[in-house]
């Protein structure tokens, strides 16, 4: 019985020596993650926020034909949202001509 134990303690030595050994050396520690470009996000956020401003404005034009809204509310919440959207496009523009100009284009990939 002996020999069986002395199997197991080696066992379990070669075992905790496999865990342990990574856990406890000095290397280098690599990074999971890139840090996120401001711009990239920004652009994400506005491309996001393009398709609510015009999923707003299809529903708005539903809710005016069905008379939910009334012909006032309707205006002034069209302009709003128009102003809106054509203020997100204009900057998505800006954004997609900074990407072309520097080397950033393999963070605009992921939006």
């Amino acid at each position: 019985m002996s020999g069986v134990h002395l199997l197991e303690f080696i066992l379990v030595v070669a075992i905790l020596a496999l865990v342990g050994i990574p856990l406890f050396s000095r290397r280098p520690a690599r990074r999971l993650f890139t840090p996120a470009d401001p711009r990239a996000e920004e652009y994400k956020h506005l491309l996001v926020r393009k398709e609510e401003i015009l999923l707003a404005i299809k529903e708005l034009d539903f809710d005016l034909n069905t008379g939910k809204v009334s012909e006032e509310d309707y205006e002034s919440t069209r302009n709003t949202l128009e102003a809106e959207a054509l203020a997100v496009m204009e900057r998505i523009d800006q954004l997609e001509k900074q990407f072309k100009k520097k080397p950033a284009a393999k963070s605009m990939d992921a939006a």
